[in-house]
This record gives C-alpha cells, sequence and structure tokens, in this order.
C-alpha cells in the first residue's frame, strides 16, 4: 500500500520486494544488492523492517508505521511459511507437531544473537521497544485486524500517516490492488523474493488473508498457558488486548 501511494499509482515499475525491501530478512538476496536498488529509486523511499524501534536511530524526516496482530495467528502464519520453504531448515521450531510447536513458541526466551527465532518473548519485546516505549516521537501503529475489515479505511489511514495527498481514484486503486485476492493472483510480484524459486508457491505465502487462524487448532490448556505467559510478558492490560485484537 505505501509502495502504491508513495509511487502515486497502483501500477509499479518493479516487483513490490524490489522497490521496497525487506531489509533484515535473510531471504538470499544480497545486502548490497538491496542497498544499489534503493539508491537508485528518486524521491521518497519504503523499507519494510522486522527490526524493534531501539534498534535503529531516530531521523528527522522519516515516517515508522508499526503493524501488528494477534501474536497466535502470527504462530500459525509462521507455520506455513516454513512449510512453503523449498529448502526446508531441519529440526526448525514451527516444522514440529502444533503441541510442540506451540510450547516452543509460548514458552522460550528472547534470543539476543537469534532475533528472528521467533517466539512469544520476542513478539511482546518488539512491541514493548516499539509501541510501549514511548522512544520513536510521531510513531503510527496499526493492527492487522482492523486493516482487514476496510481496505479503503486502511489505505486513507496510511496516506495521512505519511503525509501523503491522495485522491479518491488513488485510494481506490490501491485498495483494489492490495485485497488479498488481487495479490495472491500476481504473488510473484508481491511475495518476498517471489518468482526466485524460495517458495514451493508464491501464491502460498499469501494463505488466508484472515485473522483468528488459531480458533479450534489449540487446546483450553494451550490457551491458558498462551494467556498466563502474554500476562507476564505485557504487564498492562490495555496494551495486551489491542495487541491480541486492535481497536476491534
Amino acid at each position: 500500500m505505501l509502495a502504491m501511494l508513495v509511487n502515486g499509482s497502483s501500477h509499479l515499475q518493479e516487483k513490490i520486494p524490489v522497490l521496497s525491501p525487506w531489509v533484515d530478512a535473510d531471504l538470499g538476496v544480497p545486502a548490497d544488492e538491496v542497498a544499489t536498488s534503493l539508491a537508485r529509486q528518486k524521491g521518497r523511499r519504503v523499507v519494510k523492517t522486522h527490526t524493534p524501534a531501539d534498534g535503529f536511530p531516530i531521523w528527522e524526516g522519516v515516517t515508522v508505521i508499526a503493524v501488528y496482530r494477534h501474536p497466535l495467528d502470527i504462530f500459525f502464519s509462521l507455520r506455513k511459511h516454513e512449510a512453503n520453504k523449498k529448502v526446508v531448515t531441519p529440526d526448525h521450531p514451527m516444522s514440529l507437531p502444533v503441541p510442540e510447536s506451540i510450547l516452543r513458541f509460548i514458552d522460550e526466551p528472547v534470543d539476543p544473537e537469534d532475533f528472528d527465532k521467533d517466539t512469544l518473548a520476542s513478539v511482546t519485546l518488539h512491541y514493548s521497544k516499539t509501541v510501549l516505549s514511548g522512544r520513536y516521537p510521531n510513531l503510527n501503529v496499526s493492527h492487522y485486524s482492523d486493516m482487514l475489515r476496510d481496505g479503503h479505511r486502511t489505505v486513507r489511514h496510511l496516506a495521512r500517516a505519511a503525509g501523503i495527498e491522495a485522491d479518491a481514484e488513488l485510494i481506490d486503486q490501491v485498495a483494489e490492488a492490495t485485497a488479498f485476492s488481487a495479490m495472491k493472483a500476481r504473488a510473484v510480484d508481491y511475495a518476498p523474493v517471489g518468482g526466485t524459486g524460495y517458495w514451493k508457491s508464491d501464491a502460498g505465502f499469501f494463505d488466508s488473508g484472515s485473522s483468528g487462524k488459531w480458533e479450534g487448532k489449540l487446546s483450553p490448556a494451550e490457551i491458558d498457558l498462551f494467556n498466563t505467559r502474554l500476562a507476564e510478558l505485557v504487564p498492562n492490560e490495555r496494551a495486551r488486548t489491542w495487541l491480541l485484537a486492535g481497536d476491534g
């Protein structure tokens, strides 16, 4: 959405991952290639990162937009992504049976040497350091479940957050082009490293475009364990409720 808004059109000259690279992802694209691609772009640029806000400087003129989703939706999404990789990582936690995998996700601590090792602790640490710390001024925060409810409203919100003047025609273009079905149909252009063979299926990267992936897949005991651990990691009830469901 942001890449299209910045470029003033849903018709882009490059694939989304080229125009808006995921700068800290180890997906087989050398860092110098990413830097060169960004340097070629004129005007404002859009990059994606999973680094918490305490991991990069406060740059004047840079707009930071953070998006969160229910941690259990993250868990099941990660399992789908791991299963969709052509090259399997041996004994990856997300490849284990759900009962073992969810316990590791809930219980294991943050690994400072491997922050991409996704656990509930790493998800909530990102949230705490980015949103709850108040470190980054004028931070714009959205929840995935809220974004799903109204694509047009989401595009308008992002345009305002980024200070982009977007007329109704552009809002319509971007909302239509970024609808889940439209992105899945053009997965080779929209999925990270689409068209490179990294994924078994580029379209498989776009699983369902929904929230509540975990419903009916976990036992009551597993859900209780999750809620108990989440309360330890995010003691503030209001902050915890928002992380689970957004503004509702």
